[in-house]
C-alpha cells in the first residue's frame, strides 16, 4: 500500500521569460509499494498574470532551494481558462530516503 509522508506548500517564484512573481508551491511525497519514493509538485497561478507574460504552457519553478523545475499546463493557456490554474512538474522518482532529503531538503522542516 502507498504511504503518504507529507504534503505542503513552500514559497517560491515562478519565472516566465525572466520576468518573475512570488508563488507558493506545493510538494506531495509518498512512499510507493516498491519502497521509491515519489514527489510531485504542483503550483496555481492566476491566469491573467500567466498571459501577460506570454506563458502558453510551460514555465520555471524557482524552488525555496534555488534549484530550477520546469512546470506545465496540460494544454495552451487562453482566456477561456479558470481564473486561477494549476501548473505541474513530472512526478519525480526517488531511490532511497537519503536522495529524497538532498533532492527536496523542505520534506524535511517542520
Amino acid at each position: 500500500m502507498t504511504e503518504h509522508l507529507k504534503e505542503a506548500g513552500y514559497p517560491g517564484q515562478i519565472d516566465i521569460a525572466g520576468s518573475r512573481s512570488p508563488v507558493t508551491y506545493k510538494l506531495k511525497a509518498r512512499k510507493e509499494d516498491d519502497g521509491v519514493f515519489r514527489v510531485a509538485v504542483s503550483l496555481t497561478a492566476p491566469r491573467d498574470w500567466l498571459l501577460k507574460q506570454g506563458f502558453r504552457n510551460e514555465a520555471t519553478l524557482v524552488r525555496q532551494s534555488g534549484e530550477k523545475m520546469p512546470v506545465h499546463f496540460e494544454e495552451t493557456l487562453n482566456v477561456a481558462d479558470n481564473i486561477s490554474v494549476t501548473l505541474r512538474a513530472e512526478d519525480t522518482v526517488i531511490a532511497s530516503a537519503g536522495e529524497l532529503n538532498r533532492k527536496f531538503p523542505e520534506l524535511r522542516a517542520g
